[in-house]
């Protein structure tokens, strides 16, 4: 699929200027265990999390996807999937890593300005591909 990088650019500022106002959340229910697992194994907080997602920029996009959650189905939200490359410490180890993060967003647009769900914030789990790259 072929994306425009100047709308791809627009997500992202809208993404980053939602995280440094702190109009963002991480999903942490049952069915996303992989995001509490990778915050902790990295000891990842929120200034560290807030940090990592503001370098977000368009050449991190790989694709957008159709919300297959029943209870959005209806409203045809699109979820925005990138990479981010960066070098963690784990907490259990004495060197730095270079990790792959797999980050999947939902951009909830409100009248004054929008709120980021982060559905997925985990080491990918497989070579990512990037639209812009």
């Amino acid at each position: 699929m072929s994306y425009d990088k100047a709308a791809i650019e627009r997500i992202v500022k809208r993404i980053v200027y939602a995280v440094d106002h702190n109009q963002y959340h991480i999903a942490r229910n049952e069915n996303r265990t992989k995001n509490v697992d990778f915050l902790a194994e990295y000891e990842i907080n929120e200034t560290r999390l807030k940090d990592i997602l503001s370098g977000l920029n368009a050449d991190d996009f790989s694709e957008s996807v159709q919300n297959v959650n029943p209870a959005f189905e209806l409203e045809q939200e699109k979820l925005y999937i990138f990479g981010l490359k960066r070098r963690l410490l784990p907490v259990a180890e004495d060197e730095y890593k270079n990790v792959e993060i797999y980050v999947k967003v939902n951009i909830i647009e409100r009248k004054i300005d929008d709120f980021v769900m982060l559905i997925s914030i985990h080491e990918a789990e497989e070579p990512m591909s990037y639209a812009f790259k």
